[in-house]
């Protein structure tokens, strides 16, 4: 009978390590995708555009087996505390990696399709607004690792930079759309808003990864929309209380 519980508890843990290793390993493409958006904003190269496309899949493919493997964990095993909470955080941070995969998907189309070659001044802008978001990538593959708060509340702390980064470009973009310019102009402009907009949402979804990590870790709350104003110091400190 010992043996039997052992066996059980083994097991247990093993399809925990395995939800978490999924989520990770997407986690990685969804950084991989962001470093090859990087690539096609800089060269427009259409052959780094498909391998943008062709991992799209292989994300989808994550978030399936993500969401079949928590709630198989969840019938059969009908997890409390802590692993629940783990469990139930990995399925929603599977969710936003699997927007943050369609964004980066979405942005490489636009830039594949561009009527013209956009101001070197504008081109770099973006390039690293792309930058930024790698970075905070980086950052929440990190902490949900290794579990690590501090970087955790780095992230959310940042985001604040995608977002002025990102008015600066929108001003800049629009000021040019003021001036006359050509139809084909006209429509580079406005693929690219879309797809510095897309970035700026990027950027929100990173941040609710980081928020899920927080709340693994503390069991508390963070929501980055209602602390983007200059709050988020004093929700972080409420949280510890």
């Amino acid at each position: 009978m010992t043996d039997y519980r052992e066996h059980i508890v083994k097991s247990f843990d093993e399809e925990i390590t395995n939800i978490i290793h999924l989520t990770t390993k997407m986690a990685t493409l969804v950084e991989e995708q962001y470093k090859l958006l990087y690539h096609v904003v800089d060269t427009g190269s259409p052959s780094t555009t498909e391998d943008i496309l062709e991992n799209e899949p292989k994300l989808d493919n994550y978030d399936a087996e993500i969401r079949d493997a928590v709630i198989t964990l969840i019938t059969l095993r009908s997890p409390v505390a802590v692993d629940l909470r783990d469990i139930l955080t990995s399925l929603r941070i599977s969710t936003d990696l699997e927007r943050l995969g369609d964004y980066a998907k979405n942005i490489a189309m636009r830039v594949a399709t561009l009527e013209e070659i956009p101001e070197t001044n504008i081109k770099n802008d973006i390039l690293r607004l792309v930058t930024l978001v790698q970075v905070q990538l980086k950052k929440v593959i990190d902490a949900y690792v290794s579990k690590d708060i501090g970087k955790a509340r780095e992230v959310i702390q940042n985001d604040i930079e995608i977002d002025n980064n990102y008015n600066v470009i929108y001003e800049k973009i629009v000021d040019l759309i003021k001036g006359k310019v050509s139809k084909l102009r006209l429509l580079t402009y406005t693929k690219l808003l879309f797809a510095i907009k897309t970035l700026e949402r990027a950027g929100d979804h990173i941040g609710n990864v980081a928020e899920e990590i927080h709340f693994i870790v503390t069991g508390e709350h963070i929501d980055l929309k209602d602390n983007k104003e200059g709050n988020l110091e004093e929700a972080l400190e409420d949280s510890n209380k």
